[in-house]
């Protein structure tokens, strides 16, 4: 009896002492996304759309923090956060009363595990791995527990990354690296000189300058190149003044030449030693394109933009070997009208909403002879 009498005020001087370590709730000013915008008192919770609830307790060397995010008086989303007396952590995102996410970290704050959910039931879970402190791999579980793949990354001795495999269940791989050379332009450290894809028999390869900016792309397949493309700066600029895009198997250049905002002004297409085509562009100050001229094997044809003054595109005229083709009339957001010509003549006007075509008329001496709507 005396035993049990013991007991029973251990029992409640543990329940007293973890009372006194559990504050009252703390209540903010928040948004959709649960973000503590500002302190305020909880009387005033039902003045703002939405605000978050914060509430923590302590006990046994830990704590657990509870965040509950409300609007109109209803619980949307809810974080806990639990630490344990070693110093691990437990995360956990709800919503509508079902688990949505499940983190585990170390001591050190380092991610081992990640679980999502839909509706509540597992999707996909995330364990990771390290070594020295770094990153050192990553697998991916589905929902049955079965790997689905797994992402390595290796190292140079002075901690910079230096490669990224990815190992698909089936085997596939996908491989990307980096070397460094040469001083970065800021911040002072090792600038990335080359980065290398391979993704089954396909590879890329980017080379980067002492600035940081991409100099040479190359694509390539188990045949070897496929195309490279090298860029052009001026100096102290971000922006590339000018490209030339090889196609060695097809025998193929092209050049682009830019404006100082990265809008293409000129474009030239060859083959061989002869050139096929040429494009030019015209913009305003904005960058919007006002004209663009193309000449090739089949004339020249143009392209003229007229835009609103919010600077919404409204219309555009094509024009062939100088006579037009095609009007494209912007009615309205998701919404145009393209009238087609033949020798100049207005024949067909057509009506779109989204890319599913409404309704079409048959013009003739510019007036609508016949029409056919098209059911949704």
């Amino acid at each position: 009896m005396i035993r049990a009498a013991r007991v029973a005020l251990i029992a409640l001087a543990a329940l007293a002492a973890a009372l006194a370590h559990a504050a009252d709730p703390r209540w903010f000013r928040s948004d959709e996304l649960g973000m503590a915008l500002e302190p305020i008192a909880a009387f005033r919770a039902d003045e703002f759309p939405w605000v978050l609830g914060v509430e923590r307790v302590e006990g046994g060397g830990g704590w657990t923090e509870t965040r509950r995010l409300l609007s109109g008086g209803e619980e949307r989303r809810r974080w806990t956060v639990v630490r344990s007396a070693d110093g691990g952590i437990e995360e956990r995102e709800e919503s509508g009363g079902l688990v949505d996410a499940r983190r585990l970290s170390g001591a050190s704050g380092e991610l081992l595990q990640e679980e999502l959910y839909t509706d509540g039931r597992l999707s996909l879970r995330l364990v990771y791995e390290y070594a020295a402190g770094n990153l050192a791999r990553v697998r991916e579980f589905a929902a049955d527990g079965s790997l689905s793949s797994t992402v390595e990354y290796l190292t140079a001795p002075s901690g910079r990354l230096r490669e990224v495999r990815w190992t698909a269940a089936d085997g596939g791989r996908r491989t990307e690296s980096q070397a460094a050379g040469g001083t970065a332009a800021t911040a002072g450290g090792v600038a990335v000189s080359e980065e290398r894809t391979r993704d089954g028999d396909g590879w890329r390869t980017s080379r980067y300058d002492e600035a940081g900016r991409v100099v040479v792309r190359e694509q390539g397949g188990p045949d070897g190149l496929v195309s490279r493309e090298r860029l052009v700066y001026a100096d102290g600029s971000s922006t590339p003044r000018s490209s030339t895009l090889e196609r060695p198997g097809e025998r193929r250049v092209v050049t682009r030449s830019f404006d100082a905002s990265g809008g293409v002004v000129a474009e030239t297409v060859s083959l061989g030693d002869a050139v096929v085509e040429r494009t030019s562009w015209t913009r305003d100050t904005a960058g919007r394109e006002l004209l663009m001229r193309r000449t090739g094997a089949g004339g020249t044809s143009e392209v003229h933009s007229t835009w609103t003054v919010d600077g919404t595109l409204a219309r555009e005229e094509h024009f062939a070997r100088g006579s037009r083709v095609k009007t494209v009339i912007h009615s309205g957001p998701g919404e145009r009208v393209e009238e087609l010509y033949a020798d100049g003549d207005l024949f067909l006007r057509v009506y779109y909403r989204g890319d599913e075509r409404v309704r079409e008329e048959v013009i003739l001496d510019g007036v609508a002879v016949r029409e056919r709507t098209f059911e949704p």
